[in-house]
């Protein structure tokens, strides 16, 4: 049995933004991806990534 590969660390940020209620907006599909961690109602930009993950591609394109 394969064990599942562990996610990039930008991928690992997104999920955890996102489990803790912040918003995920893409800025660029690029390449280089670029997106943004916005506060949960909406109004400010936490942190930007800028980011060539293809994980995080999949998981954002879905």
């Amino acid at each position: 049995m394969t064990r599942p590969a562990e996610p990039s660390d930008d991928l690992a940020a997104v999920l955890r933004w996102q489990a803790s209620g912040g918003e995920v907006q893409v800025l660029a599909w690029g390449p280089p991806l670029v997106v943004s961690l916005i506060t949960c109602d909406g109004g400010q930009e936490m942190q930007r990534i800028t980011s060539d993950e293809t994980d995080l591609r999949a998981e954002l394109s879905n």
